[in-house]
């Protein structure tokens, strides 16, 4: 490769140094030239910083943002951002050596505006997969799905050039969550395109306890629900809200789950359709107390 881009790579962090550090790691040893990208770490909780340990090397650069949200983080990462192509990626996330350059390389034929990387689940024990495990390895990161039906990607592996930013705005701060898929189908109306990119990939540790799962799907739930109980349409739809969460989690996703996921055994699936149920109830369960005026768990 001739042409080397600056590229500017975005990762908000929380409260998660130990594995943020791995993936340091990881972009440290990436293929590209150290001299053509920059990596931008925003800690999100300026209270929590960097243990004494936390070394960074010279193209990385770690700043503060205390308006809470990763969506606020991004948004200062890319205030400082000099790279005409912009990657993300999570604290949790290990960059494969070629995830740059792959990344580059796609680019480089003009006619890609963003890219949807693909994210490969890492497994604790790969011929025992937990409960959650395995609703994990069904459910989640398939980004060649994201593009194909929802038009969009997560910020866990996304590339863009950093002009869209200009034309679509930056990422809505006031979401705690799902605006990885807000931004993206933004950028759709103004005619950006979106392509899978097999090659750009990452590795993301799964989930294996229902304590992390809990957690992680609480933290999801409250940034997206909203209760707008001042309408009649408002109060429609958060009575109809508890309904249609059960047919959509307990009946639609395990009725898909014992239809289409052949690779796993009548065993397996069965304990995935437990973790459909369990994740009903939880929603429901914090769709009451949120209602009622908790704290949205962050």
């Amino acid at each position: 490769m001739t042409n080397h881009p600056f590229v500017s790579i975005l990762i908000p962090t929380y409260h998660d140094w130990a594995r943020m550090a791995l993936c340091v790691k990881a972009l440290h040893s990436q293929t590209y030239p150290v001299d053509s990208y920059e990596v931008i770490i925003i800690n999100n909780d300026p209270a929590d910083p960097a243990p004494d340990n936390f070394e960074l090397p010279p193209n990385f650069t770690l700043i503060a943002e205390g308006k809470p949200g990763s969506y606020a983080a991004r948004n200062a990462g890319l205030a400082l951002a000099k790279g005409e192509l912009i990657g993300f990626t999570d604290s949790d996330c290990i960059p494969h050596p070629t995830w740059i350059e792959s990344a580059v390389e796609m680019f480089s034929t003009g006619r890609v505006d963003r890219i949807a990387g693909k994210i490969e689940l890492i497994y604790a024990n790969d011929q025992k997969k937990s409960w959650v495990e395995l609703y994990e390895s069904i459910y989640s990161f398939n980004q060649k799905k994201n593009v194909e039906v929802l038009k969009a990607s997560v910020t866990a592996n996304l590339f863009t050039r950093k002009e869209l930013f200009d034309k679509v705005g930056g990422f809505d701060a006031t979401k705690k969550s799902g605006e990885d898929i807000g931004w993206n189908r933004r950028a759709n109306t103004h005619g950006f395109n979106l392509v899978y990119g097999d090659k750009v990939k990452i590795s993301h540790p799964a989930r294996s306890t229902f304590r992390e799962f809990r957690n992680q799907k609480l933290r999801e739930f409250g940034g997206k629900k909203e209760f707008k109980l001042n309408t009649l349409k408002g109060i429609v739809k958060n009575i109809l809200f508890l309904p249609f969460l059960f047919y959509k989690i307990v009946i639609g996703k395990t009725f898909q789950l014992f239809s289409h996921a052949k690779q796993l055994s009548v065993v397996e699936k069965a304990k995935v359709a437990g973790v459909n149920l369990y994740l009903y109830l939880i929603l429901m369960t914090e769709f009451f107390r949120l209602l009622f005026g908790g704290k949205r768990v962050r």
